[in-house]
């Protein structure tokens, strides 16, 4: 059961998913679509945020790499807007090379908003990293490279981490900071620079001394300025909680370091505080108290579980059956969709769907799941 649910995964991505997604997002205007209608056509008069081209960018690489699909074009298109019109406002900030991306474009190309979004900066790290990887492209790499510098020249915090962008602004989050870790790890996959995997020990280490809460077993989200938890530090996603333990699991395969204290605490807690038995699926969010906060299920906490699941059952972990039981819900709800390749959002508590178009964005969430279900298939 598990491998043939597992085989259907990777199936529809590499003969249905990706090719559509590799056409139906592209603007030939430049750069990809925000949305598409749930027909598949582009929805184009509403902003769009750059790290949207980012991971576009990353999906196309990172497929490329695994044989998958030719996607040098379709990354080359979303990375060379990313670099042009999504990079604008470089001018309103000091030093030389690279000065991150902008955070907002108008349906026209033009600049928005001009912030300098920490969280953003991590996909354009991650997306070049990847390029490098798929396509041995050097530019690309130095981009992901500059970008870390232009972080820590103009964004690094005294007292751990990053700020949330130019200009300054609260609450500090967890998450821009879950992405650098995953960008610094991609960065050393594709250099083996060492340096890049002590900066994710930093990381590390502020998961373990911030984020974590071992009393509850939960991952904190929200911030002042020293680090102090903001009303509690929630509500939580248990989506997050399910890609810290990925990449916790990453990182101990990377450093050595034994993470089972933090990873089996936090899948339980995510299974124990935000799973649905009704649906099967993981609660877009719960209060600290383990109230329900959003009745409501998006597609990428399910992602991340199958990430998870997949990482502790690597590790030893009886937790098969949620790799299976996921893809299974998946198949007969976020994919149930007239569109091939296509998927909806977002689902209510009572199986109806909430979602009225289908975000580009999740394609990096998808990919990424995907790539992790062949490669425990191949072990």
């Amino acid at each position: 059961m598990l491998d043939r649910a597992c085989h259907k995964f990777v199936d529809w991505m590499k003969q249905d998913a990706l090719p559509f997604w590799a056409k139906a997002a592209i603007d030939p205007d430049g750069g990809v679509f925000e949305f598409l209608n749930m027909d598949g056509t582009p929805i184009n008069d509403i902003k769009r945020r750059v790290r949207v081209q980012a991971r576009y960018t990353y999906t196309f690489a990172h497929a490329s790499h695994l044989g998958w699909y030719d996607g040098r074009a379709e990354s080359d298109h979303a990375w060379k807007y990313l670099l042009g019109p999504g990079s604008a406002g470089s001018e309103n900030f000091s030093g030389a090379g690279y000065k991150g991306c902008a955070h907002l474009l108008n349906p026209d190309g033009s600049l928005h908003d001009n912030l300098r979004d920490t969280y953003a900066q991590a996909f354009v790290i991650l997306a070049g990293a990847w390029r490098y990887m798929a396509f041995k492209d050097q530019h690309a790499l130095s981009i992901a490279n500059q970008t870390l510098e232009f972080l820590d020249q103009n964004l690094k915090a005294d007292n751990g981490g990053w700020l949330e962008g130019v200009p300054a602004s609260l609450p500090r989050r967890q998450n821009p900071h879950m992405h650098m870790f995953e960008a610094l790890m991609s960065l050393y996959d594709a250099t083996k620079d060492p340096t890049a995997l002590e900066r994710a020990g930093e990381i590390f280490n502020l998961f373990k001394t911030v984020f974590f809460d071992p009393e509850r077993g939960l991952l904190l989200e929200y911030f002042d300025a020293d680090w102090t938890p903001l009303d509690g530090g929630g509500p939580v996603e248990p989506g997050h909680m399910m890609e810290w333990v990925w990449l916790l699991r990453e990182y101990e395969k990377r450093s050595g370091v034994d993470v089972d204290s933090y990873a089996n605490v936090l899948y339980a807690s995510a299974k124990r505080t935000g799973f649905s038995k009704q649906t099967g699926l993981l609660y877009d969010g719960v209060g600290l108290d383990g109230s329900i906060g959003s009745a409501s299920f998006r597609i990428w906490p399910q992602l991340e579980l199958i990430k998870a699941a997949i990482a502790q059952a690597k590790a030893g972990q009886d937790v098969q059956d949620d790799i299976s039981n996921t893809i299974n819900v998946l198949f007969d709800t976020y994919f149930n969709v007239d569109i091939k390749g296509g998927w909806a959002d977002q689902f209510d508590e009572n199986a109806q769907m909430i979602s009225t178009n289908m975000p580009t964005s999740t394609a990096y969430h998808m990919l990424c799941a995907v790539a992790e279900v062949d490669a425990y298939l191949a072990a």
